[in-house]
């Protein structure tokens, strides 16, 4: 049996870049055994097998929605209950817990509180998206006050996430970066052939530049502003497609917005479960847009910098703060606006910008990841709150 002290994360599920960071803790934080614990299924990510981050099952794939019904509170509250049990038959250092958006996770960070367990609390929630007004916005100051008063620490993900905690009533010195991040090294070693594969598979003209959007086809996304932008602009510059990488209920609408003319310059790849493609993708194209109106971090924007990418983002994507400084290495636009965001995919279409800007992602990365590397966050969170 390992001698080292338990520490536990709470997760819902296992996308690819947080398999990513708990094998960088698991390998990097030395003095405790990571234990990850999932209390969900995402149906958009199958887990891959990984003995070294701890995985311990507790949940099935219950959307949000039914966690949301009687029965599903109920399911919920039960399941914290076993999570419990489990923290305390394994002797927990520490607890981080995912979020606070639902009932389960809340008799977690109460518990722990109550029995001197220290508790840190990871989120990726945005100042920029904290929209709730009148009565909504009352009770959720006293929810979210109340959960950071039973906290010890709090991890965020850039200064935008430490602007809403502080609104909050959090403590400065409670507060440290550990951002969500992708697997850098693995979009740096995509190979030629790799992005040629890609080119092929989809059918990419090569010789032509290309403007990305990654995510779902959802409302909040705003991809029918960017598909009316470039519209706008297509004429003006011949020389650039449009790639959609995703799915979602939006879609058939979204074609359907797209002008018969241009037509065969926006193509559609549909959902990507496969990261070194959707990386090979970024490799063999200029610019990332995303023009989200709600996006609490962004981990396609950490994907793209590092791929040598140019970025035009709205501004209240959380990764946008750190990793987008306009007119340097892409543009920063305001949020549904349609005229401003034209004006910024001229700029970075401009051939005398577009080089310029995609080589300026690698340094404003470089700073990034010396500033907000997130096992150094979690150490120094931990270190903190006494458990290394």
């Amino acid at each position: 049996m390992n001698s080292r002290p338990a520490l536990a994360i709470i997760s819902n599920s296992c996308p690819p870049y947080r398999l990513h960071l708990h094998r960088r803790i698991a390998a990097e934080l030395t003095e405790l055994q990571l234990f990850t614990l999932f209390t969900h299924q995402d149906p958009h990510w199958e887990f891959k097998s990984a003995p070294e981050i701890g995985p311990v099952m507790f949940g099935g794939g219950e959307s949000v929605l039914q966690q949301a019904k009687p029965s599903g509170l109920v399911r919920e509250w039960k399941k914290a209950g076993r999570i419990i049990r489990w923290l305390q038959a394994n002797n927990a250092r520490a607890v981080v817990a995912a979020g606070y958006n639902d009932l389960g996770r809340l008799r977690i960070i109460w518990w722990c509180f109550r029995n001197k367990l220290p508790c840190l609390m990871v989120a990726d929630s945005n100042i920029r998206g904290d929209e709730a007004t009148g009565l909504r916005a009352w009770a959720k100051r006293q929810l979210v006050n109340r959960v950071i008063r039973k906290c010890d620490a709090l991890l965020v993900c850039g200064r935008l996430g430490k602007e809403y905690f502080l609104k909050y009533g959090a403590d400065p010195k409670q507060i440290f970066y550990s951002p969500y991040e992708p697997d850098y090294s693995m979009v740096r070693n995509i190979t030629d052939s790799q992005r040629d594969a890609a080119v092929s598979k989809f059918r990419l003209n090569p010789n032509r530049r290309k403007l990305v959007y990654t995510g779902r086809l959802v409302g909040v996304k705003r991809v029918d502003l960017l598909i009316d932008a470039f519209s706008k602009i297509a004429g003006r510059i011949p020389d650039w497609d449009l790639l959609i990488v995703g799915d979602g209920p939006l879609r058939k609408d979204l074609e359907s917005r797209v002008p018969e003319n241009l037509a065969a310059r926006i193509i559609w790849t549909g959902f990507l479960d496969d990261q070194p493609l959707v990386s090979a993708l970024y490799r063999a194209s200029d610019v990332l847009v995303l023009p989200s109106d709600n996006e609490p971090w962004a981990v396609v924007i950490n994907e793209a910098v590092t791929a040598g990418m140019a970025i035009v983002a709205s501004d209240v994507v959380g990764a946008a703060a750190e990793l987008v400084r306009d007119r340097v290495n892409g543009r920063i636009f305001r949020r549904g606006d349609l005229d401003h965001l034209t004006e910024c995919l001229l700029d970075v279409t401009d051939p005398t910008h577009t080089d310029a800007y995609k080589a300026a992602s690698a340094t404003v990365l470089s700073d990034w990841q010396r500033d907000g590397d997130p096992v150094n966050g979690l150490r120094n969170a931990l270190r903190y709150v006494g458990a290394i």
